[in-house]
């Protein structure tokens, strides 16, 4: 990792996104084979989006869930009002490299700072609010 990264080569994983219809799953996992094997058996029509590889993935997925939170629906599930506003997500998503876990954690602040939910994400922080809170008041 270049030295002026502010992300430490520390909790390493990968995030995913997986669909199902027009509703869409973050989550984060160590072990992404036997994740997409127990995901097959509660979603057997879903699909995977992507799942890529970062450092830091607790702080990321929670970025990630914020930043999205206004469309959050049920559980761990958001929905968008239409293809056009989940694109942003998946779209960018699909960028990030299916190996390079440097890269792909140097280039996700950029990707939520360029997305809008850089914004979203600074007002939680400066409500000093739960996640859970958050979704349910977005």
């Amino acid at each position: 990792m270049p030295g002026w990264t502010r992300c430490p080569q520390v909790d390493p994983g990968w995030l995913y996104i997986l669909s199902s219809g027009d509703l869409l799953k973050i989550g984060k996992t160590t072990q992404p084979k036997r994740r997409l094997k127990e995901a097959n058996t509660w979603l057997p029509d879903g699909e995977l989006v992507g799942m890529k590889p970062f450092w830091c993935i607790h702080e990321f997925e929670r970025t990630l869930l914020c930043g999205i939170a206004n469309f959050w629906h049920v559980g761990e599930w958001h929905r968008f009002p239409d293809s056009s506003w989940s694109s942003f997500l998946t779209d960018g998503f699909r960028l990030f490299d299916d190996h390079d876990r440097n890269a792909n954690t140097v280039d996700f602040s950029y990707w939520i700072g360029g997305s809008g939910m850089g914004e979203v994400v600074m007002e939680q922080n400066r409500r000093r609010i739960s996640l859970w809170r958050w979704q349910r008041e977005s």
